[in-house]
């Protein structure tokens, strides 16, 4: 889960759950190696309660020597303005605050009780195998210390270091799904067996293991029978590859081919699977419309996947006005604000911070920054922006140009996607697109003067 030298960040609602996380990651951070803060995020609805939370956090916290971030949010208003519930609201935000200072790691409380709700709420709402895997230990940057611990075990612990808790008290209240599980049917399928939520996250996890395998078995299939070169902007599903599998697997890579082409998986359910396929066994001609605007149509032996035309307009081809990045050398840094909360920055740095042809750790650390780059400055003609994609749009490579097109349809970005990916560029041609790909003429060489250091703060 963590690695000498990691930047980690816990977050501390100062529950049982997170305070027992807190002071057992305070206690093994000097041995294992690794630095730690908190984050606490107030979320706006429970008043003079939740104040007195954030208090109690900051207070222990300071206790412990751990540097601690409060973030005080309208999660209300932000799930009214979004259209979400609040409990999905209050997820998204303290997750952003979780990521603000960009660690190697973020340490959240989910515990045995937590991965067996979520197993049992996916099995009623409606799930495939996936959504009956629970909560991973390890998920990208996310790592869940006390996934194997039980409730009973976390406020045993406290109690054993004398650790004080606060008592979030809409956990008592039956209005949210979770709650009706985790107060009246895993506490009856303890009195079947005491050891029902450790049961449940074993047997998720062994499925979890098996959909692994499965879903690694289905992308081999995807790449046979799918063609993405031939027809730009569209995915092909070549039908007589696809018709004699496995039902079950064909189920998943059909899905895949949804997905891919809408950049989501929400929504995407089996009934629209169910749908593709019939379409399948139509005459040729047929067409279907599935979620996010995607098409498909049965054509011949292929059925053919592409986004619904639209109207765009000028606006929506690019920023109405592009936002300029005009570095200056023994200026400082320079900070802009882009679409989506992001924010891009950029300084003319020492060759000091880039010398890493000597040092083979240092340069994979550098290769792997996908948000931060170090780029030739003098190479750059003219003004530099941020900006989204337009007609004449060209990339350097090795060998000379490519079209910006080309390359997103070897990232394999989806169509609907691609009129907004922003980028840096100077006229038509690319500087950077941000995680995927530097454009060559642009990389930091022997030969390079002035250096410039962008990153982004997502």
């Amino acid at each position: 889960m963590v690695e000498s030298g990691d930047s980690v960040v816990v977050g501390v609602s100062g529950g049982a759950d997170s305070m027992c996380l807190l002071f057992l990651m305070s206690e093994i951070k000097d041995i294992l190696g690794f630095s730690l803060s908190a984050v606490h995020v107030h979320h706006g609805i429970r008043g003079l309660s939740a104040d007195e939370d954030q208090s109690y956090v900051e207070k222990e916290c300071k206790k412990l020597g751990i540097p601690c971030l409060s973030v005080r949010e309208d999660v209300p208003g932000y799930a009214r303005e979004k259209g979400l519930s609040e409990e999905e609201a209050g997820r998204i935000i303290r997750y952003r605050a979780f990521r603000k200072s960009r660690p190697d790691r973020i340490a959240v409380a989910h515990h045995a009780e937590d991965s067996a709700e979520t197993t049992l709420f996916n099995l009623f709402r409606g799930t495939g195998l996936k959504g009956l895997s629970g909560i991973k230990p390890v998920s990208g940057d996310l790592i869940r210390p006390l996934i194997y611990f039980t409730r009973e075990e976390i406020e045993e612990y406290c109690k054993s270091k004398g650790i004080e808790y606060r008592q979030d008290e809409t956990n008592r209240e039956d209005g949210y799904a979770r709650n009706r599980i985790r107060h009246n049917i895993i506490p009856e399928a303890e009195k079947i067996n005491s050891a029902a939520a450790k049961h449940i996250v074993e047997a998720s996890e062994r499925i979890g293991e098996a959909w692994g395998y499965l879903e690694c078995e289905a992308e081999r299939i995807f790449n046979d029978c799918t063609d993405l070169s031939s027809m730009p902007e569209k995915l092909i599903l070549y039908i007589d590859k696809i018709r004699d599998r496995e039902r079950f697997m064909r189920s998943i890579v059909i899905k895949k081919c949804i997905v891919f082409l809408a950049g989501r998986e929400k929504d995407i359910t089996a009934v629209h699977v169910e749908d593709t396929w019939e379409l399948i066994n139509s005459d040729s001609g047929k067409k279907l419309s599935l979620p996010y605007g995607i098409i498909a149509e049965k054509s011949f032996n292929t059925l053919i996947f592409s986004p619904a035309e639209k109207e765009v307009s000028v606006e929506e081809q690019g920023y109405k006005n592009e936002i300029s990045f005009d570095v200056k050398e023994g200026e400082g840094e320079l900070r802009v604000s882009l679409p989506n909360g992001v924010t891009a920055a950029g300084a003319i740095v020492g060759r000091e911070e880039v010398e890493f042809e000597d040092n083979r750790a240092a340069e994979n650390a550098v290769k792997n920054l996908r948000y931060t780059k170090w780029l030739d400055y003098d190479k750059i003609r003219g003004n530099a922006v941020w900006r989204t994609r337009r007609p004449g749009d060209r990339i350097s490579i090795k060998d000379g140009t490519k079209k910006l097109k080309d390359l997103f349809i070897e990232e394999k970005i989806p169509a609907d996607k691609r009129d907004s990916i922003c980028f840096l560029a100077t006229g038509n041609e690319v500087i950077w697109v941000p995680g995927f790909r530097i454009g060559h003429a642009f990389k930091v060489t022997e030969q390079t003067g002035k250096i410039l250091k962008v990153s982004l703060d997502l």
